[in-house]
C-alpha cells in the first residue's frame, strides 16, 4: 500500500449512524483509563513505596565494634568493661523487635562490610572507652586533666545517602539512652568517692586539730562543670566511613546511571517495535507529515521479537561505549571499564528482552505494562533512593524480579566496592541473566501458540469488513 493510499484510509472512520467514529464514548474513554491507570498506579507504587521508610525497617543491617579492653576503678574495685555493657544493652534493645539486624564484628570485619555495602553503619567503641569514663570520676574530685570517653558512628553513604540517615537515626536512640545509663553510673561512684574522700579527709585534718570549718572548706567537691560531664559523658561522633567521590552524585551516581539505562532499553525498545513493524508491513510508522508502511511481510512471532530485541542486543554495544564516554566526559569517575561496560550492556538488553516481550504478549499494552513493571514499580525496589529493609513488604518481594534492582546493585558494586562480586556484581549480573532467560521464553511461547490460534500478524484497516487487510 503506498503512503498516499495510506493517508487517504487515515481519514476518521464513520459509524453506521454517520458520524466519524471520534463521537464514540470508547474513543475519550479508553485514553482517560489509561492517564487514570498511570496516574494511579505511579502513585500508589512510587509515593507510597518511598514516602515513610524509617516505618518500614525491617533487618536494617548495622554493627557494632567493642574495642574497650576495661578498666579498673580508682578505689581498687573490680575492672570493668563499659564498652561490652554498651553492646549488650544495644543487642538487648535492638533484639525486642526485627527493625534492626545489628551485627557484633570486629573492625576488620567491619570495614569489609561497609566496603562491600553489607552494612549501613557502624557503631565503634575505642580501647581506651573504660579508662577514659573511669577516669572522669577520679578526676571530678582532682585537678587531673581528663579525656571525655567517645563512641563513633560510621555512616556508609556509597551504600545509599539515605541509608546513612537511617543508620544513625536508628543508632541515635540507643546511644544516648547508653549515655544517660553510664552518666547515672558515673555520677553515683563520684558522690559515693567525694563522700569517702571527704571522710578520709576529715579523719586526717581532725588528728591535726584544725576546727571543723576549716575542714569543710578543704573537702573535695564535685563542682557544677564536673557534674554536668559526668551525667552526659559520652562525645557522640558521626562521621563518613568513606566520602563519596567527586562527580558520584554522593553516592547515588550509580542508581541515576541504572535509571537512565532503564529509560534507555524501554523507549528504545518502544522505538524500534514501531519501526520494524513499519518495516513489516504491519502497522505504519508516522514520519513528520506522511506515514511509511513497507510491504507486508508476515513473518512468525517470535522471529520478530528475535529481530526486535536482537537489534538492541547488537545496538546496546556502541551504545554502552558511547554513554560511558559521555559519563566520563561529564565528570563520571569509572573504575574497572571492562566490568562496567558489561553491566551497562547488560542493563540494557536485560529491560530491552522484559519491554519487547511484554509487547509481544499483550501488544500496545504491553507499553502501559513495561511502565508500571519496569518503571513504576522499578524505581522503588531498586534500593537506590531507600534501601530495601526500609520499603514496605510488598517492594522486598518484587525486588529480584526487578530488572532496575539488580542492574543497580551490578553498577554500584563497580562504580563504588572495587567490582567485588559479594557487593552486588555477582547477583546482579545472575538476576539480569535469570530475567533475560525468563523473558524470551515466555515470548517465544507465547508467539507460536499466537500464530498458531490467531495466524500471523498482518496490517488491517478498521471498519473494513472481516478485519480486510
Amino acid at each position: 500500500m503506498s503512503a498516499h493510499a495510506m493517508e487517504s484510509d487515515s481519514r476518521p472512520q464513520r459509524r453506521g449512524d454517520g458520524r466519524h467514529s471520534y463521537w464514540s464514548p470508547r474513543f475519550w474513554l479508553l485514553p482517560l483509563l489509561v492517564l487514570l491507570l498511570l496516574g494511579g498506579a505511579g502513585t500508589a507504587l512510587y509515593i507510597g513505596g518511598l514516602g515513610s521508610p524509617g516505618d518500614h525497617l525491617k533487618h536494617f543491617p548495622l554493627a557494632v565494634v567493642n574495642q574497650d579492653r576495661g578498666a579498673t576503678p580508682a578505689d581498687g574495685g573490680s575492672p570493668e568493661n563499659l564498652g561490652q555493657n554498651i553492646t549488650d544493652q544495644m543487642q538487648q534493645g535492638f533484639a525486642q523487635n526485627d527493625e534492626i539486624d545489628l551485627r557484633v564484628l570486629s573492625w576488620d570485619d567491619a570495614q569489609e562490610q561497609l566496603r562491600k555495602g553489607q552494612i549501613h553503619g557502624a557503631v565503634v567503641i575505642p580501647e581506651s572507652f573504660s579508662a577514659d569514663a573511669l577516669g572522669l570520676v577520679s578526676g571530678a574530685l582532682t585537678d587531673t586533666e581528663v579525656t571525655r570517653p567517645s563512641i563513633t558512628v560510621y555512616s556508609n553513604p556509597l551504600a545509599g545517602p539515605l541509608a546513612s540517615s537511617l543508620a544513625t537515626s536508628a543508632v541515635d536512640p540507643a546511644l544516648e539512652q547508653a549515655n544517660t545509663g553510664l552518666g547515672e553510673q558515673l555520677t553515683s561512684a563520684a558522690e559515693e568517692a567525694q563522700t569517702e574522700a571527704r571522710a578520709e579527709q576529715q579523719r586526717e585534718l581532725g588528728e591535726l586539730g584544725l576546727p571543723a570549718e576549716v575542714q569543710q572548706q578543704v573537702a573535695p567537691t564535685v563542682d557544677g562543670t564536673s557534674t554536668d560531664l559526668l551525667r552526659a559523658p559520652i562525645s557522640l561522633i558521626t562521621t563518613a566511613y568513606e566520602t563519596p567521590p567527586e562527580g558520584s552524585a554522593l553516592g547515588m551516581g550509580a542508581f541515576f546511571y541504572s535509571v537512565l539505562l532503564m529509560v534507555v532499553g524501554v523507549s528504545g525498545s518502544v522505538a524500534i517495535h514501531f519501526l520494524v513493524d513499519s518495516r513489516l508491513g504491519v502497522a505504519p510508522v508516522e514520519m513528520g507529515p506522511r506515514f511509511s508502511l513497507g510491504p507486508r511481510v508476515q513473518p512468525a512471532r517470535w522471529k520478530t521479537y528475535l529481530i526486535k530485541w536482537g537489534i538492541v542486543v547488537l545496538g546496546a554495544l556502541p551504545t554502552a561505549g558511547f554513554m560511558m564516554w559521555v559519563a566520563s566526559a561529564v565528570g563520571m569517575p569509572i573504575p574497572h571499564g571492562g566490568w562496567f561496560f558489561l553491566t551497562t550492556w547488560l542493563s540494557i538488553v536485560t529491560v530491552s528482552a522484559v519491554t519487547t516481550a511484554l509487547i509481544t504478549l499483550f501488544g500496545s499494552i504491553g507499553m502501559v505494562l513495561s511502565l508500571i513493571y519496569v518503571v513504576f514499580m522499578g524505581l522503588p525496589a531498586a534500593t537506590g533512593v531507600v534501601p530495601l529493609e526500609a520499603l514496605p513488604g510488598f517492594f522486598t518481594f518484587i525486588a529480584r524480579g526487578e530488572p532496575l534492582y539488580h542492574m543497580t546493585m551490578a553498577n554500584r558494586a563497580v562504580l563504588y566496592f572495587d567490582a567485588e562480586g559479594d557487593a552486588g556484581l555477582q547477583s546482579g549480573i545472575i538476576g539480569m541473566l535469570i530475567l533475560i532467560l525468563i523473558a524470551v521464553a515466555v515470548a517465544m511461547i507465547f508467539a507460536v501458540l499466537y500464530d498458531r490460534k490467531f495466524g500471523r500478524r498482518q496490517a488491517e484497516l478498521a471498519g473494513s469488513p472481516g478485519g480486510q487487510p
